[in-house]
């Protein structure tokens, strides 16, 4: 029977569930890499060292490139060189 629109999702993964496949390989590849870690010379730290520019291309995909954030200012902080006399008292 085919799907008829405005009927309800019967069935499949639940939404954001990764297929099996994904699932292990990404176990995989965490599991060589912890175990890689306990090797001095083939870690990941070694590895930044011989390849700092690789190390820090991947590193730099890491880290967020938007950050959203609501800030309440309840008083201003002045760096100290923009301090009067008055608020150093």
């Amino acid at each position: 029977m085919p799907f008829e629109k405005g009927q309800q999702k019967k069935g499949g993964r639940v939404a954001g569930t990764q297929n099996k496949l994904t699932k292990t390989v990404k176990e995989t590849v965490l599991d060589v890499f912890n175990r890689l870690q306990d090797d001095p010379i083939n870690n990941l730290e070694a590895w930044a060292k011989n390849e700092p520019a690789e190390f820090y291309k991947i590193a730099s995909k890491l880290i967020p490139s938007e950050v959203n954030a609501n800030v309440e200012v309840i008083a201003p902080v002045l760096p100290p060189f923009m301090k009067t006399n008055e608020s150093q008292s």
